[in-house]
Order: C-alpha cells, then structure tokens, then sequence
C-alpha cells in the first residue's frame, strides 16, 4: 500500500469491473470464441467471418461514427450485423442474427470467477458504505455473484461516455445524492479509472496488482494498492 495524496471522508464507494473485481481476459477470450463457433455451427451464412474479418469492420465503423466507441453493446451488435450483411445476409436476417447470437455472448460473458477476496471486500464494506459500479464493459451483472453488493450500476453508453469522460461519475453523484469529492473510485486502469475519476473530482485508488510502474500514472491517486483486500486496511 502506497499513499501519495491525503483521504478524505467517503460516503460512496465505486468500483471497476473489469479486472478489478475479477480476470477479465479469459472470460473475454471464451465468449468471442463461442461466438464464432456459435454463427458456424448454427448458420450457415457466417462461415467466412473471423476475428481478423470483423476486426476490420469495426475500424470501419468506428470511422464514420466515433461515437460508438462509447457503447461497447452498440458496437458489437453494429458489427456483426455488419459482417452477417457481408456474407449475404439480408439486411432483416443479419439484424436478427445479430441480436440472437449477442445474447448468447453475453450469457458466455457472465461466466465469470469472482474471487473471494472480492466478496469479502464487498461484503464488509458494503455495510458501511453505499457500493457503486462504474464501468466501460458490458457485463451482465445481473446474472452475476457481484449484483447483490451494489446499489448503483452505471455502464458507459446508456449511462454517458466512456470513462475518463465525467458522465458517470456525475450521474452517481447526483443518483447518490452526494458530492464529487465523497465518492472513491477504484480500477486497474491509469487512464480510465485513475485520471478519469481525479479529473471528475472524485477520489481515486489505484489497484496496481500487476505491477505496473508508477512513472506510468498520469496523475496520482490518493492509494495504490496491490491487493484489493487492502481496501479493507485502508477503510
């Protein structure tokens, strides 16, 4: 634990999800697997898309419409309707496709580990602080162990833009009803957890459990840890 600005009193809680809470990559991984094997093997208009072939799409589409970059859900489903139209799809079967077979990736984006360290620091927390989700994913975490811990989930897109962008920040002040400077965010990410929530006015925690150099920060935290049970040292 390295301490590099004074804390101040929290009243709101927000966390990352990704790879913060839990190892995203694999999960990733497994269900963009699943969704091309899933096309193959269930329609036989998608047998020429590939990773490498709806990759190109989204550069395409992110193009002419940068904007997309902030729904990660809007993206995926623009891009697959895409690659499904390219393969011969019309443009009512694509669509449908699209929407079919995005279901099922996120049912397969569910699956995910959550570690015991994270529950416990849920659990213990969550009885004396209001617990918040701000992320850039598209986690169905409904469907998940995490949901009973929060009271707020926020998720770029229908929520405001990406993180560092302020929106969500500024909506779970406003939904919690307390300032900027009372919510501690923490991430693994520099950029879009560490600087996006300083930048906002927010406190941050740096979750650096990785062993990321700290020349890499752009600003500092208030914490670094390298453990997320450390939060409950800390608080």
């Amino acid at each position: 634990m390295r301490f590099y600005k004074r804390l101040t009193p929290v009243k709101v809680i927000s966390f990352d999800l990704d790879d913060t809470l839990y190892d995203n990559v694999p999960v990733i991984a497994a269900a963009e697997t699943w969704l091309l094997q899933a096309l193959k093997q269930h329609r036989p208009e998608s047998t020429l898309l590939s990773a490498d072939n709806l990759a190109v799409i989204k550069r395409q589409i992110l193009s002419s419409e940068p904007e997309l970059s902030h729904d990660v859900s809007a993206l995926r489903l623009r891009i697959l309707t895409q690659g499904l139209r390219q393969q011969g799809a019309t443009d009512t079967r694509a669509a449908e496709m699209a929407a079919e077979f995005y279901q099922g990736f996120l049912t397969e984006r569910g699956k995910i580990t959550v570690p015991a360290a994270s529950h416990q620091v849920l659990s213990e927390l969550g009885q004396r602080y209001q617990l918040a989700v701000i992320t850039n994913g598209n986690l169905p975490i409904e469907n998940t162990a995490l949901a009973p811990y929060f009271d707020v989930v926020l998720r770029a897109g229908v929520d405001g833009r990406m993180k560092p962008a302020p929106d969500m920040f500024d909506k779970l002040a406003q939904q919690s009803g307390v300032q900027l400077s009372d919510i501690l965010h923490i991430g693994d990410h520099i950029n879009t957890d560490v600087a996006g929530a300083l930048h906002a006015g927010c406190q941050a925690i740096w979750l650096n459990d990785q062993g990321r150099n700290t020349a890499d920060l752009q600003c500092l935290p208030q914490v670094e840890l390298t453990r997320l049970e450390q939060m409950l040292e800390l608080l």
